[in-house]
């Protein structure tokens, strides 16, 4: 079972994931259209991060970060994955495998979350449905 403060690093981590993730693909957009819809996913993982982190900070515990190596590695990959295509078709297909990671993950750590606390339920609750949406608006760039 997970604790109040392992949700929240697991949510902080996620949401910084989503933010990186962004950031690596966001140049590679060929319409205005794909770039905000990045833009506003990219502000929606932000508001998310800084909940948990602050959620943290409230109880005076510490929030942890994307280890260095693997943001190096999904920087890499992106820029792989652009060379031998970078439509906006691509980027949806590779925004959407990401996302469905985090579904996957985060419904997980849901289900092994003790629930003690409303705030940070719905936090998690919020993670879960940004990545389904996220998945949703891709969709129509496929």
């Amino acid at each position: 079972m997970l604790d109040d403060k392992q949700m929240l690093q697991f949510i902080m981590k996620t949401a910084e994931m989503g933010c990186r993730g962004i950031n690596a693909i966001k140049h590679y957009a060929k319409t205005e259209d794909m770039s905000n819809a990045l833009r506003s996913q990219n502000i929606e993982y932000g508001r998310i991060y800084h909940s948990a982190y602050n959620l943290l900070r409230k109880r005076n515990q510490e929030g942890c970060h994307v280890n260095p190596v693997s943001n190096s590695m999904a920087k890499a990959v992106v820029n792989r994955q652009m060379k031998s295509d970078s439509s906006n078709s691509h980027i949806a297909e590779m925004m959407i495998r990401g996302n469905t990671i985090g579904v996957q993950k985060t419904s997980r750590r849901i289900r092994q979350y003790k629930n003690t606390d409303r705030e940070v339920s719905n936090l998690a609750q919020k993670l879960l449905a940004t990545e389904q949406d996220n998945i949703e608006e891709m969709t129509a760039f496929l």
